[in-house]
């Protein structure tokens, strides 16, 4: 019947007629891939469309003998009805390549052959599978599944997943899930997809959700493999945004990574004005909602109106008893430094020291605080050289990020300052390091303090699933650290991570206002008991 063969646009042939090419042949699955610009005539079932200029622009084919897939790329392309999953369909097109990859193109003629439904093939995430043999096909990847990486959400609309939990760092001290080698896409490639795909009714999806199993085209773009759903996966938010600390009874002291406060504008930071009123609004609410009394703030401005800045911002609309005052000026040789805010209403500064030493670039700043007729402690902030940017010899990265070997040179050189400030046999005081040391917690460096005696508070203090202050690629942990000497962990009431940054989308919370995504960095808090009677 005439139904039965369905519209037609041009000649392709009668459905089932001899004259096709496998999809297994223009791919090249069973030997090389057609020339690309060649004419063929396929026949095969449509598994998922993606057409118009916000998709893929196109849908994909399956079929064949070995069974493979193909994507068809269509932009217009507008037969009497769309083609729809489970739906078989003959053309005529040409083979094309994208970004390497084979596909069809340039249609010239189709004929809708009727209702052809195809199975998905089964991926058990906790098992190896070929994936190239699975490529452009219809597969369902079982969960349940973790969300494991968010940076690329709001830009490029994909997660990054992972099965048993959230992948930690190796390094880190944590066990936890294992990364998958694929991404959950948007079922297009464009960038800052509005509106954003599969956030949850507050416009989310934080590290640590679940979703449930997923249904789509396994296909290979811009080096990750990625599946494409057929519907919207389900997931389950596991990972919940955290309420701002409570209230102490103590002394609070915390340290975040600002990611690039600079008050000259086009560079690290802000690239405009607005930009660095809202990144000014940003810093201002988090730290009224961490409400320390001893601030610790890395990656500032080395310029005295950078600290002045952000001073000014900090102190905006808060009385004389709650204001802050930075314990030191400058800031050694690098464009970034580190800066140390007190509340002189309850702390005094009886001593400072800045390390000037060669291996670092940025000076630790070491502050010596009494509680007005108090007690008595130290605070020690430094930021370590980054885990970027290898040399072409030398201290590249052999599994503990690039310049490993210059991190543990500066905290050996920073143990022994610290005992240079004390050279009588305990005499240290209670002191408290708080540091963006860039190494986690089983790497070198960190052996090194500990080493020398020095109490890690977040593996002592954290419940193992939240010691993490960063996430990068889908593995979090923590690069910065609290740690305690001379006798200072007996006076700790508690440490938390507030992780409001690691585990949220990149965009586009990092421009917006409130205190979501306003650094790369979680704070950490380390509340001290009050002082003596």
């Amino acid at each position: 019947m005439a139904l039965a063969a369905g519209p037609v646009q041009g000649a392709v042939g009668a459905c089932g007629a001899s004259g096709t090419t496998s999809i297994a042949a223009v791919t090249g699955l069973t030997g090389e891939a057609i020339a690309e610009g060649e004419p063929v005539v396929v026949e095969a079932t449509v598994t998922a469309s993606f057409l118009g200029e916000d998709a893929l622009d196109g849908f994909y084919l399956q079929g064949g003998t070995p069974p493979a897939g193909v994507f068809v790329y269509a932009p217009g392309f507008k037969p009497p009805a769309p083609p729809r999953h489970g739906e078989r369909w003959r053309l005529r097109a040409r083979t094309g390549r994208y970004r390497g990859r084979v596909q069809l193109e340039a249609v010239e003629g189709t004929r809708f052959c009727g209702k052809a439904p195809v199975a998905p093939v089964a991926l058990d995430a906790t098992r190896r599978h070929r994936l190239s043999a699975l490529a452009d096909r219809l597969v369902r990847l079982k969960g349940p599944l973790t969300v494991a990486d968010v940076y690329n959400l709001g830009r490029y609309g994909s997660l990054g997943l992972a099965v048993g939990g959230r992948p930690f760092h190796p390094a880190n001290g944590v066990d936890g899930g294992a990364r998958l080698g694929v991404l959950l896409d948007d079922g297009s490639y464009r960038r800052q997809p509005r509106p954003l795909p599969f956030v949850d009714e507050n416009g989310v999806r934080r590290a640590g959700d679940r979703v449930g199993d997923i249904t789509g085209i396994l296909t290979r773009a811009f080096g990750h493999w990625r599946i494409h759903p057929l519907d919207p996966p389900r997931f389950e938010p596991r990972n919940p945004r955290p309420e701002p600390p409570g209230p102490g009874d103590g002394l609070r002291v915390a340290q975040w990574n600002l990611r690039n406060y600079f008050v000259d504008l086009g560079g690290r930071g802000a690239r405009t004005p607005g930009d660095l009123a809202r990144q000014r609004q940003r810093v201002r609410s988090v730290v009224r909602h961490i409400n320390a009394d001893a601030l610790i703030l890395h990656e500032v401005q080395n310029d005295a109106a950078a600290v002045e800045d952000l001073l000014a911002t900090i102190n905006r609309g808060l009385e004389g008893r709650d204001r802050y005052r930075a314990a030191f000026r400058g800031g050694g040789e690098s464009v970034i430094r580190t800066v140390i805010l007190y509340r002189p209403d309850r702390l005094r500064v009886t001593k400072r020291r800045r390390a000037a030493q060669p291996i670092h670039p940025r000076p630790p700043l070491w502050v010596r605080f009494d509680r007005h007729g108090g007690d008595e402690f130290a605070v020690l902030a430094a930021h370590f050289k980054s885990r970027g940017g290898c040399p072409e010899r030398g201290d590249h990265d052999r599994g503990q990020g690039c310049w490993a070997q210059r991190r543990d040179a500066q905290a050996r050189a920073l143990v022994r300052w610290l005992d240079g400030l004390y050279p009588e046999p305990g005499s240290m005081p209670p002191t408290l390091i708080l540091a963006d040391f860039n190494a986690y917690a089983l790497e070198t460096a960190m052996r090194t303090w500990r080493d020398a005696g020095f109490m890690d508070l977040i593996a002592a203090r954290v419940r193992p699933q939240d010691r993490y202050t960063y996430n990068y690629r889908g593995e979090s942990g923590y690069i910065d650290h609290a740690l305690a000497g001379g006798g200072l962990s007996e006076q700790v009431q508690a440490v938390d991570i507030w992780h409001i940054n690691a585990d949220e989308p990149a965009y586009p919370y990092r421009r917006g206002a409130g205190i979501w995504r306003a650094s790369d960095h979680d704070p950490v808090i380390v509340e001290l008991r009050p002082p003596a009677e």
